[in-house]
């Protein structure tokens, strides 16, 4: 649901002369984010500026440019539409055979049995809302150490509880996702399967034999077409090289073929095979980089539907819907790599873009040079993301960013040897100045209208007030 300002207030005073509120909150029950002017806040009143960028809505990743979902969406999504209550899920854990209390060790026992009392108390909380409470996390830093690892033990196995198909694929429809082509397929796969068996779990559907043999099959197929083309690549090397090549090769098919399908890593084990034969000097290196590149295009659960099945199938059902929202959402990604060798990249705003988690897992330690080469759609769609921040930032509405234009343009120039040039002369921090203060002025009179107060916070030199309902200009 979508709220503006004006409906949020309507709605407080409604409650107010009522006395009704069962939700704690002057939100309606169904909204859990209040949005001014179709402009979406995350997180409870006091949080109505945006002061973390991965937060604004409808943001493009600035790689590949779909629409990412905000961190704190994919947050809710997962636990209230994919992981069950804990006060339920403590009790299937038993039911279902994740969790036997008469095996269990006694630091497992003792914090499944603080957490199942804390769960009775608040019955709609999930494991991962009870453990963020303050006054858990205080009880864990009393509790020794191997108690405190069991309540993140326990959560993980609560995590094993999922609905059933048609309701996971019902409630990412709704979320409506702007899903990368391979997910997109993957997605469609699991809506046809929830038609199918949609009162069984995904995690079943894909273990069925007569399914997993499909998948399967379909997955072996590419992996020996990749090997085929790369035995004629080595046909052209000298005889040294192709026979270690033709060796190796016939290792990976028999890998590929005749190890269980449960077996994991195969792929960066055939990877890393070959990488050892061309390992030797330099001559070798140089004769086996068309091999190593056919030998690359393997099929991955990134790349490859089948493969991502398969994979799923060896996870649990919460965890498959999980890896498709972690594609989509919004991350903060090093502009200059945190984990370069001798030349780490600061962990701070000024060294931050905001890539979906496929682009940045992708993207790794490689420079924006070299990446831009297999990405070119980066340089406009890097450019397309400053303009949206520039454009909150000059409405008010982004809060502590107002020299992220300049020093993020300064990092993508150096990180990309020039490739990435953003403009910035959209920037008014001037503009945002006025914007913020008239949005301190609006609710100063609607606050003056109810005989009340005012409550601010302080950020910076100025003071903002916890409520804005100033409409911005439309983004172009």
């Amino acid at each position: 649901m979508k709220l503006t300002a004006i409906t949020a207030s309507n709605y407080y005073h409604k409650i107010k002369e009522t006395g009704r509120n069962t939700t704690g909150s002057f939100l309606p029950p169904s909204c859990n984010s209040l949005c001014a002017d179709k402009v979406t806040f995350s997180g409870t009143p006091k949080n109505l500026f945006i002061k973390d960028m991965r937060e604004l809505p409808s943001l493009g990743c600035g790689c590949c440019g779909i629409k990412m979902l905000k961190n704190s969406s994919v947050n809710n999504f997962l636990n209230k539409k994919i992981y069950y209550p804990a006060s339920i899920a403590l009790k299937r854990i038993k039911i279902e055979k994740y969790f036997n209390e008469s095996h269990a060790s006694e630091e497992m026992k003792e914090a499944y049995n603080y957490l199942k009392e804390y769960a009775e108390q608040y019955p709609h909380l999930t494991i991962n809302d009870i453990l963020a409470k303050r006054t858990v996390k205080d009880k864990r830093k009393q509790l020794p150490k191997e108690v405190s690892q069991a309540f993140d033990e326990i959560r993980e196995i609560t995590k094993l509880v999922a609905h059933n198909s048609k309701y996971m694929v019902d409630e990412i429809t709704k979320l409506n996702p702007d899903f990368h082509k391979i997910e997109k397929r993957v997605f469609k796969e699991l809506q046809s399967l929830a038609q199918d068996y949609p009162d069984e779990t995904f995690f079943d559907i894909l273990n069925k034999p007569q399914i997993k043999k499909i998948y399967l099959t379909k997955l072996q197929d590419k992996q020996l077409n990749v090997l085929k083309i790369a035995e004629e690549a080595a046909q052209n090397l000298p005889d040294n090289l192709k026979v270690k090549i033709i060796e190796n090769i016939e290792k990976a098919r028999n890998i590929f073929t005749e190890e269980s399908g449960d077996i994991l890593h195969k792929r960066s084990r055939v990877i890393s095979s070959f990488n050892s034969i061309f390992s030797t000097d330099d001559k070798s290196k140089i004769a086996g980089e068309e091999i190593m590149q056919i030998i690359n295009q393997l099929p991955d659960s990134k790349t490859d539907v089948n493969s991502f099945l398969i994979k799923g199938a060896q996870k649990s059902s919460n965890a498959i819907v999980e890896i498709l929202l972690s594609r989509v959402r919004s991350t903060y990604e090093h502009v200059k790599p945190h984990h370069r060798e001798g030349d780490n990249g600061a962990s701070n705003i000024s060294n931050y873009i905001a890539l979906c988690g496929k682009c940045n897992s992708e993207r790794q330690r490689t420079g924006y040079d070299i990446f831009t080469q297999l990405h070119p759609e980066m340089i406009d769609n890097a450019q397309a993301q400053i303009d949206k921040i520039i454009y909150f930032i000059n409405s008010g509405i982004l809060i502590g960013h107002d020299n992220y234009p300049q020093k993020i343009q300064k990092a993508l120039d150096i990180e990309s040897k020039g490739k990435i040039k953003v403009n910035i002369d959209k920037l008014d921090i001037t503009k945002a100045k006025i914007n913020r203060k008239l949005r301190q002025e609006v609710f100063a009179e609607e606050q003056k209208k109810e005989n009340k107060k005012p409550k601010i916070f302080k950020f910076g030199k100025g003071y903002f007030y916890k409520k804005i309902l100033q409409k911005p200009e439309k983004h172009k």
